[in-house]
């Protein structure tokens, strides 16, 4: 849960992981599963990104983040591409 961080402690965290996997070729990936603002397309799923976003900025450092936040946290961590597959929980695959 990722969120929970703020930018500097995901990059940290994620820098951590990058150097703990081995390269994309022999399988190196890391996977993280969490929200991604403006994913959804509006309705209920809209509304509780944007109240989990508050929950989150009221009890933690960290905040709910869009995609060009997280490719720029991936990026500050040393990696160099991602997939990505977007819901209410989206799914990152991230790559060295």
């Amino acid at each position: 849960m990722l969120h929970h961080w703020s930018d500097e402690d995901c990059v940290r965290i994620l820098a951590q992981c990058r150097r703990a996997i081995p390269a994309r070729g022999g399988g190196g990936k890391v996977i993280i599963i969490d929200i991604v603002v403006g994913s959804a397309s509006g309705g209920p799923m809209l509304e509780s990104q944007l109240l989990m976003d508050v929950a989150v900025m009221l009890v933690t450092k960290g905040r709910d983040r869009d995609e060009d936040d997280w490719l720029s946290i991936f990026t500050r961590a040393g990696f160099s591409d991602y997939k990505i597959k977007l819901g209410p929980r989206c799914v990152f695959e991230v790559y060295p």
